[in-house]
């Protein structure tokens, strides 16, 4: 049996010390890699290209939904599994938002956390049904798969950049630029001009249009929408 490679990434020393020990008496479990730091992680992840990431909230030199962006570039294939101290509604929808699999708490069994990280590698979620805004994290991290993991149906579509793609099909899902913005960290006008450069390569004039290709549909015009859409460029 070929076993789940696991990144640990927590800035308590002792905490994945201990995490390493526990993991280390699976045999289908190996661990790969340890990050400290947000900064570190996707250096890790990139270089081990682990199954699963078990990844902190609250972690020095990092932002939660910018480690998930950053290690969903470099490897898109490993399942982030967030484990935490923290139970906060902002922080679990914010972990599905970027695209986490799991959210398990750090008081949690060694038997339970196998369990999750077992569940994730092999494509499900995993979340405490008990804990707040368990639905919505089901609920947005399937959306996201759907979002960020299909592959795009129009053969124009598949020259956009990853960043153009990812603005792209947010625009899909019906977000504003300045959602947008916040959900990926960019400015509106940022928004804005990515945009333009793809309303150019998909040679469309509004969002209506471009998210209809992404989603495999011909881009004929519907007034009202496009109307619609074309205040929000």
């Amino acid at each position: 049996m070929v076993p789940i490679k696991v990144v640990l990434s927590d800035d308590h020393t002792l905490f994945r010390e201990g995490l390493k020990r526990i993991l280390s008496l699976e045999k289908d479990v190996l661990v790969v890699g340890e990050a400290a730091r947000g900064d570190e992680v996707a250096k890790v992840v990139e270089r081990a290209k682990p199954d699963v990431l078990l990844l902190d909230l609250k972690m020095p030199k990092g932002d939660v939904i910018q480690t998930l962006l950053e290690v969903r570039d470099k490897s898109p294939a490993t399942k982030v599994l967030i484990l935490t101290a923290f139970s906060e509604d902002e922080n679990i929808l914010n972990a599905a938002k970027g695209g986490a699999k799991g959210y398990v708490l750090k008081g949690v069994s060694s038997l339970t956390l196998v369990q999750a990280i077992k569940t994730v590698q092999g494509g499900g979620l995993w979340i405490d049904k008990e804990l707040p805004s368990a639905e919505s994290f089901e609920e947005i991290a399937r959306a996201q798969a759907v979002s960020y993991e299909s592959e795009p149906a129009n053969e124009a579509v598949k020259n956009l950049t990853k960043r153009e793609l990812e603005i792209l099909r947010l625009v899909a899902e019906g977000l504003t630029n300045e959602e947008i913005g916040k959900r990926i960290f960019i400015s509106e006008k940022t928004v804005k001009t990515h945009l333009t450069n793809i309303f150019d390569k998909l040679k469309v004039n509004n969002r209506f249009k471009a998210a209809l290709l992404i989603m495999g549909r011909p881009a004929e015009p519907v007034a009202p929408l496009a109307a619609r859409s074309e205040k929000t460029r």
